[in-house]
């Protein structure tokens, strides 16, 4: 299951490119922001929110490793998961309403890809933290652990590191302190800690390229094969 998400990612990035194409005929940038925004947390049915917020809850402030996967299972949002789904939208809204329309077009399909995609790395790293097992540990995912998944997933992050190196390392570095927190607090990974994952790649990607944006900073493959395909952009 998990070895077809960077694919999956790819197909949601086009689909939200297409509502990014349709909006635009219709709303200003804000409401097409907003469109975005909305049309992302209906098609993944806000289950990455989610991790966020449970990670939030779960790994603030000082407690056991028991009490924190016990938090991770709890359906309820604290104030912190509540703060962290806050500002993920916040970021999403401000970024996407500043992009200029061929960098969002062409950026969402990479972003999706390769946020799903570090999930990957993640399982490859980090061991499961439940005792008792869950759908990571499941024969049918036994797949995530062989060489073909390995060259698949480094295969896509470098494919993406070529187009956009800055927006990846920045969100690989994010990602990286992110898991080490995972490790110290429940010693692996759940499925929340995989959501959040997804979450976190896809803000610091795109917070990067935003910044970027605005300092006029075209570092990359990606700016070139954009001219190219619009050229009067």
């Amino acid at each position: 299951m998990f070895a077809g998400y960077p694919a999956a990612g790819l197909a949601i990035g086009c689909l939200l490119s297409f509502l990014y194409l349709a909006a635009g005929k219709i709303f200003s940038d804000a409401l097409v922001a907003v469109t975005l925004v909305a049309g992302s947390i209906l098609v993944t049915g806000a289950i990455h929110l989610d991790g966020l917020a449970d990670c939030a809850d779960a790994f603030y402030g000082k407690r056991s490793k028991e009490e924190r996967l016990r938090i991770l299972k709890d359906p309820r949002i604290g104030t912190m998961g509540s703060a962290a789904i806050g500002i993920s939208l916040l970021a999403r809204f401000a970024t996407l309403s500043t992009l200029v329309g061929p960098t969002v077009l062409l950026a969402l399909p990479v972003m999706t890809a390769f946020s799903r995609t570090t999930i990957l790395i993640a399982l490859r790293l980090l061991p499961y933290a439940r005792k008792e097992g869950g759908i990571i540990s499941q024969p049918s995912n036994r797949s995530l652990r062989s060489t073909s998944t390995l060259v698949l997933a480094v295969s896509v992050v470098v494919a993406v590191a070529i187009l956009l190196p800055v927006p990846t390392f920045l969100a690989f570095l994010a990602l990286a302190g992110f898991w080490r927190l995972s490790w110290n607090r429940i010693g692996g990974c759940t499925g929340d800690v995989l959501g959040a994952s997804i979450e976190i790649a896809e803000i610091v990607f795109l917070v990067a390229l935003a910044a970027l944006d605005h300092l006029g900073t075209a570092f990359g493959v990606f700016y070139p094969l954009a001219t190219l395909v619009f050229p009067a952009a």
